[in-house]
Formats: C-alpha cells, sequence, structure tokens
C-alpha cells in the first residue's frame, strides 16, 4: 500500500504540475506554443502572453504545427 502512495504522489508531482504555453493575444489565434521563441508566433501582431496548457486547450487551441 506504502508503495502505491508513493508512486501515485510521485507521478502527480510530475503531471500535476501546470505546463506553461505561449499564445498570441489575438482573437484569431488557434495556436498555442511551447516555445516562446517559436517561429509561428513571429506573425503575432499582438503582445504574446502565457497561460496554462489547460487554459489553451480548454480555450479550443491546438498545438502549433511547426512543434508537432
Amino acid at each position: 500500500m506504502k508503495v502505491l502512495l508513493v508512486l501515485l504522489v510521485t507521478f502527480c508531482s510530475v503531471r500535476c504540475t501546470p505546463t506553461v504555453v505561449y499564445v498570441c493575444d489575438s482573437p484569431n489565434a488557434m495556436r498555442y506554443h511551447l516555445n516562446e521563441h517559436c517561429r509561428g508566433l513571429s506573425n503575432c501582431g499582438h503582445r504574446i502572453i502565457k497561460m496554462t496548457m489547460e487554459e489553451a486547450v480548454r480555450s479550443h487551441k491546438t498545438l502549433c504545427k511547426w512543434e508537432k
């Protein structure tokens, strides 16, 4: 039982940490980026904001095709 609890805590500490992603703050932006210097963000005419991957996915954004 203790081993299971240790494994669960270890897994959660790695997987439960929110991943920060970068998004162009344009109403038409459809992608999120793992790297703030991704060339997919070079066309952003608005500011680039940070958010969690969970927030980006909830906003119906998908991973940038350059980063797949």
